[in-house]
């Protein structure tokens, strides 16, 4: 098997939260009860990293399976739990976000 350097087995998701929030497991856990309700328990042990959350926890970069991303994307927006997401870019190549420097400062 041969792998590729720029693999596609991953999906990045850029999300803005609202209100804002900066606690990783928070919103790890509201992304997992909203895939719980949307979809069953099954689906709420969907593995995604958290790679970066802005300083004033407005936003929220996701990275999980390609084949979970819109699963994710759809119970995210749906649940009425808070904080609230809204998908602002959903891409196979992180790099393609293209986030301006002064979000990771």
């Amino acid at each position: 098997m041969t792998r590729h350097p720029f693999s596609k087995n991953h999906s990045y998701i850029h999300l803005s939260i609202n209100p804002p929030c900066a606690d990783a497991l928070k919103l790890r856990k509201v992304m997992q009860d909203g895939l719980a309700e949307t979809f069953g328990v099954t689906a709420s042990g969907t593995y995604l990293d958290i790679l970066w959350i802005a300083e004033s926890g407005s936003e929220v970069v996701i990275r999980l399976s390609e084949e979970d991303a819109p699963k994710l994307m759809a119970a995210v927006v749906i649940t009425p739990a808070s904080p609230r997401f809204s998908t602002i870019k959903q891409t196979n190549f992180l790099p393609s976000l293209t986030l301006s420097k002064e979000r990771f400062l």
